[in-house]
């Protein structure tokens, strides 16, 4: 399989800086591709998206893996691994965690997975087909019909992911369990909710339409620039140019249209819209049934017959449909995703470890009341302000100690730990963090000396410059 690539990342009109992270690697697995949408503040975030985009790479690189399925899930782990780490070793960065996504492509197949609400999608056939599902609290009210797909980008809680890379010692991604088989012709976007928050999937099947990846992808950054640029956009496309596939094979999580309540009568032939009449009517119809599944379970559960039957040893709350739209704003962490399988004379069976059942036809909701999924926040515009003012604040006293640092120049032996042990020896109050803190963000670097310079393994080019910070009284 031959393809092109072709990956952008823009910081956007709000962020002052950008905590996307983006790569590409061949490896003895096949040809990856790795976007990650970091978060808890500037530093935080940039360094957990990082950290995950390089451990996955490096995972791959390691050794060659039968299961390409498997690998991913494992590659996941171990860059969750990585930054749970990174964060309980370096306070400052407590609370860090990023999204993923990933696409392996391995000869003629392609694999991906996921963890958090940034996507891949394939356009095929002038289509564009989501092949992730957003780890998101929206996605669980769009999977429960309780929203449309539309009003999830609009929602006030769309921020609250429930899945991402480095927030607790373990996770568990969602990879996709067939390989993927792409046409020539066919194209992957990876991209951060950047670009999916802000421009919507019929407009970026558009713009993908142009024959042209690096058109598209600068026309996929303006697009959500033009649309109000509030986070990082990160777009990675990748065509396929050549494939021994004439069709193209996968499985997609496209959205389903929300249904309208409002139906049609056949009249003579043609179709004419219900009266108010008419809907009253099933308004009254619908009541009536309602109060008879109420009046059944409530004889069952007091008479001693048959009762449902419910796979967990807790109370269930029912609820009117007008009472579960307003439950959201009491408190929206208890609103979680679950599976109704089985209707048995009008009750239901839950199954799973969701905690929101819907009986559709009475709209009636059970929801179980203590949840066990964690919703993780990402900021919104005002805590971004905030925080930008903080670490303007904290970059104001760095560059007043960066006037007093001196500057190491790096010779052919020397090693970090050397420099480090050598310059601690010198100032008791300096430590690596330290040292690491003040070289990690570092922006006169050049290209090759910034990718060796890793916080977990920082490796030194000759004639680099390392800053030393200042051995003052805050150091000792």
């Amino acid at each position: 399989m031959k393809f092109t690539s072709k990956l952008i990342t823009n910081v956007g009109k709000v962020r002052a800086a950008n905590e996307d992270n983006m790569g590409e690697a061949v490896t003895p697995n096949g040809h990856l591709f790795v976007v990650c949408d970091g978060m808890g503040g500037h530093v935080g975030g940039a360094t957990a998206s990082s950290i995950a985009v390089t451990s996955i790479i490096e995972f791959f690189q390691r050794e060659v893996y039968d299961n390409p399925i498997q690998a991913i899930d494992h590659a996941l782990s171990f860059a969750n691994e990585q930054i749970y780490a990174s964060a309980l070793n370096n306070p400052e960065l407590k609370g860090m965690g990023t999204t993923a996504v990933v696409l392996l492509i391995k000869n003629e197949e392609c694999f991906v997975g996921h963890v958090g609400d940034s996507r891949i999608y394939l356009y095929s056939d002038a289509k564009l087909n989501r092949l992730t599902k957003d780890h998101s609290f929206v996605q669980t009210l769009v999977d429960s019909g309780i929203i449309s797909d539309d009003e999830a980008e609009s929602h006030p809680n769309k921020n609250q992911i429930l899945q991402a890379l480095g927030i607790a010692s373990s996770v568990k991604g969602t990879i996709s369990p067939a390989a993927i088989s792409p046409k020539t012709g066919d194209t992957f976007l990876l991209c951060s909710d950047g670009l999916n928050g802000m421009v919507k999937d019929g407009d970026m099947q558009h713009i993908l339409s142009v024959n042209n990846i690096e058109i598209a992808a600068e026309n996929l950054i303006t697009a959500a620039l033009n649309a109000g640029g509030t986070d990082n956009i990160t777009a990675a496309l990748v065509k396929i140019e050549e494939s021994v596939h004439v069709k193209s094979t996968f499985s997609h999580f496209n959205p389903i249209p929300k249904p309208d309540f409002i139906s049609t009568q056949q009249i003579g032939g043609k179709k004419s819209p219900v009266t108010t009449k008419d809907n009253k009517k099933w308004l009254l119809i619908g009541g009536a049934m309602l109060a008879v599944i109420l009046f059944v379970g409530l004889y069952l559960k007091f008479s001693g017959g048959e009762k449902p039957v419910v796979k967990k040893e807790k109370d269930i709350v029912t609820i009117t449909k007008k009472r579960i739209e307003e439950y959201p704003k009491e408190n929206q962490n208890e609103l979680l995703k679950a599976k109704v399988s089985d209707v048995i004379n009008d009750t239901i069976e839950i199954e799973g470890s969701g905690d929101l059942a819907v009986v559709k036809d009475s709209f009636v909701l059970e929801i179980l009341e203590k949840p066990k999924s964690k919703v993780i926040k990402k900021p919104d515009n005002d805590e971004v302000k905030k925080r930008q003012e903080k670490e303007s604040k904290a970059k104001k006293e760095s560059d007043k100690n960066k006037d007093m640092s001196t500057k190491y120049v790096v010779k052919s032996k020397d090693t970090f730990d050397k420099i480090c042990r050598d310059q601690i020896s010198k100032c008791k109050g300096l430590s690596k963090d330290l040292i690491i803190n003040a070289n990690e963000n570092r922006t006169d670097l050049t290209e090759e000396e910034r990718a060796n310079f890793q916080r977990t393994d920082p490796k030194l080019v000759p004639g680099m410059t390392i800053i030393i910070p200042p051995c003052d009284k805050k150091n000792q």
